[in-house]
């Protein structure tokens, strides 16, 4: 049985894979179904609208386009996401397609590369009280 303290409110629970103990799980299902169905409903809206029609804060609304669970449309034209790294406007997520695809590149060629520097494998730090080394 793992025990865990939950992200949002702090309380502790058997941890079934979120972050979040049951209650604040639903509460976050709830506030995500109200989300979802204003901007369906008002596709107009601003974050700030959308905020205060749902009671959900700006941030919350804001995290759910960012972690892609809430995905803007074309009609969605009053809230706006931008790349985080080159700063150019998205539906949801963190990245561009072409950011995205780019740091998969880069990621996927660090996998792949053929001799890693055998120096940075191993980290000792001195314990200078001991005069001992430890392996990390």
């Amino acid at each position: 049985m793992d025990i865990r303290n939950c992200k949002r409110c702090g309380k502790l629970y058997n941890y079934t894979g979120f972050d979040l103990c049951p209650e604040c799980f639903n509460k976050d299902e709830e506030d995500f179904i109200k989300i979802r169905d204003y901007i369906e409903r008002n596709p107009q809206a601003t974050v700030v609208e959308v905020s205060k029609a749902t009671d959900v804060e700006v941030k919350r609304i804001l995290d759910f386009l960012k972690e892609g669970r809430l995905i803007l449309g074309s009609k969605n034209t009053n809230i706006s996401l931008t790349c985080e790294r080159c700063g150019k406007k998205i539906l949801s997520g963190r990245y561009c397609e072409s950011c995205s695809r780019e740091l998969e590149r880069s990621l996927k060629g660090a996998l792949n590369a053929d001799k890693i520097d055998e120096s940075f494998e191993k980290l000792y730090l001195r314990d200078e009280k001991k005069d001992t080394k430890r392996k990390y």
